[in-house]
């Protein structure tokens, strides 16, 4: 019987986000990263659009991984929950 994963992306991209670090590059520009969560990185001109731009890019990724049935970095704080599902024959 297959697997489904079930969790909040809202929940979780909030939970990513207050991980966050945001340090200005030697151009000025905010680069905004979660440490220890590959691909969950971006940047802006200014500190709010880094991080609306790395929520983003974590709602992307995590979408990404449900679609394609990749591993989602845990957080302590959001529960993952993998339901098995009947298949049905098209």
């Amino acid at each position: 019987m297959p697997k489904v994963r079930m969790l909040s992306i809202s929940h979780y991209v909030q939970a990513a986000l207050e991980r966050a670090v945001y340090e200005p590059d030697e151009h000025g520009v905010i680069v905004a990263r979660v440490p220890g969560m590959s691909g969950f990185f971006s940047q802006g001109e200014t500190f709010e659009d880094a991080r609306e731009s790395l929520r983003d890019a974590i709602e992307g990724n995590v979408t990404l991984a449900l679609q394609m049935g990749l591993p989602i970095p845990a957080l302590d704080e959001v529960v993952i929950e993998e339901q098995h599902v009947p298949s049905y024959a098209a």
